[in-house]
């Protein structure tokens, strides 16, 4: 049994580079454990003038974690010069040799520049490589178009490191995916040949090829990391079920975490946006930053706006607000109906109205700086060399009873006058997997394991079974919450409500191990006047997952951050082998069918070419003489047995009350016929029913059924 391997990538305490933690005994559930790692900062400190302070001793740092002074365990000035890498503690003793030690990474990062800013992009990134860069820099390429693309791995060649600059600043934003695709490729091939060329050179007398050892190591590593951004970034987009500069951002710092040394992003962007549902992610970006030991330089772009080009900003973003408000859909399911929707303001297409303020705590917050309202990046960009040349790097171990989520503020003194020092603020209280959690998750997980579960309010929560992809099964995770069991806290200033709902489901197989997962964190706001209406309304998540067959536990949970309350279930799922033959999905009662915005996701067994389908999990209908009652299911014909026939059976309190056999429309290219069944709620009187859906092709049957009640 092991513990299992979460998917999103948040802020830990560091662990010292040089001193490797003991593995910890793997129980079955997920555990939050008590205790303290050493945390390993990198200090920069510049006199009153800006130059950098290269003679402080330990003596001369004072280091608060929460207000309380700590013992420095370990102090030493690092300088590309040191090519030995030799670690000291706080008495100056030497701790061992790391042939990795001294590598410096530096990712340059385009993020979706306009002309005059990428011409600035592209002079400031090639004034940089003016700058004096050693052996042991590495430098790679990046750009940001809804998704993460790499144009150049990590390297020290000045010439194709050139070359990259000038692909990322002038080419079409069109022609990156492929290039980073088969960049992709090159790079799963050379970890495969460098892994092989590592552990042989690592098998090899150290002594006089011990710094080739190292390169053959450094050059594996590092093809390894800008592959895993890759792929983590994909992973990530996917159990999101969106894309976002944060989250390319997130897999960026977060695979940096296995390298030692100094790593630094320069990120050239014309302003971060955060909405407001990304705050929480956001936090765990800088945090998985700190983590990993990654300082942040946010680059404003835009460079020198004078008054009216900053007014023209102001205005385009506003505008951008209210037409993403205007527009504002959500792949995980609508909360309400449509009615109530144009009353319900999520935040989660709120921009800051201030974008280069997000840019600047990114940047301060995980010890870099903005550079931000100048045409001339020399100035700023020496101080990024000289940051990345020589820093100071300073240890120490917190006290700390438990790991909560909490946030952590670190400030660092010196005890000089005039002394500017530049660091990480502070780090989240979050256990030290291989890769962590989202901030927001820490409540939840903790009350996953408490006993008994909480039970805080009233919610359902599901898996449905769809078709089979390859040795998978598909499955829709439905997470459903009446709005009238949250908690709204008024806004007066603002003349509105708000609400914060965050929720969390784990599939675990029978050895306790997570094999997937799900969470979102929702802030949501409602206008004062129309707070009764939305109340009536349900906050609905979907997600899709692939099972293989065997038996899996459905872990829940939904937390109202406002009241911090929670409620949690714990459910089986068994995924059984399909039989040969014609098949049909569970069966979904449904609120609404809501127009498909672009192209169906193929993926998503809730999105077909006639919509998306909303489903719910509530199983009591009011009665009513007009309205429908709408369900939903998948057929998945077989290649042979002709057109499949539907049957529909109906019984009201265990007696047979109606039949129906409408024809189904002809298959997709796969053979999937999405169906929604629509019947008159005024054929329904009170009581309890079941439907029965019975699918023919052939000599195959299928079938399934569902059942509801009407209430008065």
């Amino acid at each position: 049994m092991r513990v299992f391997a979460f998917i999103a990538a948040g802020a830990c305490v560091l662990a010292a580079q040089d001193r490797p933690q003991a593995p910890a005994a793997s129980p079955p559930e997920t555990v939050i454990r008590a205790g303290s790692q050493e945390v390993l900062l990198d200090v920069i400190v510049r006199d009153k003038h800006g130059k950098p302070v290269r003679d402080l001793e330990a003596k001369d740092i004072q280091v608060f974690d929460e207000g309380t002074q700590q013992k420095i365990t370990g102090f030493r000035l690092v300088t590309s010069a040191d090519a030995a890498g030799r670690a000291s503690d706080a008495a100056g003793t030497p701790k061992g040799l790391d042939p990795l030690r001294q590598l410096r990474l530096v990712s340059l990062v385009f993020e979706r520049l306009d002309t005059d800013a990428r011409r600035l992009a592209r002079q400031a990134s090639l004034e940089f490589l003016k700058t004096e860069l050693e052996q042991n820099v590495y430098m790679a390429v990046f750009v940001i178009d809804q998704r993460l693309h790499v144009l150049q791995q990590f390297t020290n060649d000045r010439d194709v490191l050139r070359k990259a600059i000038d692909t990322g600043t002038t080419t079409q934003y069109t022609q990156f995916a492929a290039q980073s695709e088969a960049i992709r490729k090159q790079l799963e091939d050379a970890v495969k040949s460098q892994e092989t060329a590592a552990a042989a050179a690592a098998n090899t007398p150290t002594g006089a090829n011990a710094g080739s050892v190292g390169a053959t190591m450094a050059a594996a590593k590092m093809a390894q990391v800008t592959l895993s951004m890759l792929q983590f970034e994909e992973s990530l987009s996917r159990t999101q079920q969106s894309r976002s500069s944060i989250f390319s951002l997130l897999s960026l710092v977060r695979e940096q975490a296995s390298l030692p040394g100094r790593k630094t992003v320069i990120y050239f962007t014309q302003g971060l946006q955060v909405p407001d549902s990304m705050i929480e992610t956001f936090n765990s970006m800088i945090g998985a930053a700190n983590r990993a030991g990654v300082s942040v330089y946010g680059v404003d772009a835009r460079g020198l706006m004078i008054e009216d080009q900053n007014a023209s900003a102001k205005s385009l973003l506003n505008s951008a607000v209210q037409s993403s408000r205007a527009q504002q859909t959500s792949r995980g399911g609508d909360p309400v109906t449509p009615d109530q929707a144009k009353i319900f303001d999520t935040a989660r297409d709120s921009l800051h109205a201030n974008v280069q303020q997000s840019l600047e705590s990114l940047s301060v917050d995980t010890g870099g700086f903005l550079i931000a309202n100048t045409n001339d990046f020399r100035a700023p960009f020496r101080k990024v060399s000289d940051d990345v040349h020589a820093y100071y790097e300073v240890a120490y171990v917190p006290s700390m009873t438990e790991y909560d989520g909490k946030f952590r503020k670190i400030a660092v003194t010196v005890d000089r006058p005039d002394m500017k020092v530049q660091t990480r603020n502070g780090y989240f209280a979050l256990p030290p997997n291989e890769a962590s959690v989202f901030v927001y998750e820490v409540p939840l997980l903790h009350a996953l394991n408490s006993t008994p579960l909480p039970r805080d309010f009233p919610f359902h929560s599901a898996a449905l079974r769809f078709g089979q992809e390859h040795d998978k099964f598909e499955y829709g995770l439905v997470i459903e919450v009446p709005l009238k069991e949250i908690t709204f806290t008024e806004e007066k200033a603002n003349n509105r409500y708000r609400a914060h709902v965050s929720v969390l489901a784990l599939f675990k197989n029978q050895k306790g191990e997570i094999v997937e997962r799900f969470s979102r964190d929702l802030p949501l706001y409602a206008p004062a006047d129309k707070l009764d209406l939305l109340r009536h309304g349900n906050f609905i998540q979907t997600y899709h997952v692939n099972l293989a067959p065997g038996r899996y536990t459905l872990d829940s949970i939904v937390m109202d951050r406002e009241a911090q309350k929670a409620s949690a279930r714990r459910s089986a799922v068994v995924v059984l082998n399909k039989p040969p033959g014609v098949g049909i999905s569970s069966m979904a009662l449904i609120r609404r069918v809501e127009p498909q915005a672009g192209e169906s996701d193929p993926q998503d067994p809730f999105h077909f070419q006639g919509g998306k389908v909303v489903p719910t999990l509530e199983e009591s209908i009011a009665a009513s003489t007009a309205g429908e009652l709408l369900y939903y299911f998948v057929v998945y014909t077989s290649n042979a047995g002709g057109k499949p026939q539907l049957t529909m059976q109906f019984s009201k309190d265990g007696t047979a009350v109606g039949q129906a056999s409408p024809e189904l429309p002809a298959p997709d290219k796969d053979g999937v016929i999405p169906y929604v069944a629509s019947l008159p709620l005024a054929n329904f009187t009170p009581g309890n029913y079941e439907v029965r859906t019975i699918v023919k092709q052939g000599s195959s049957v299928a079938e399934e059924r569902t059942a509801f009640s009407v209430h008065p």
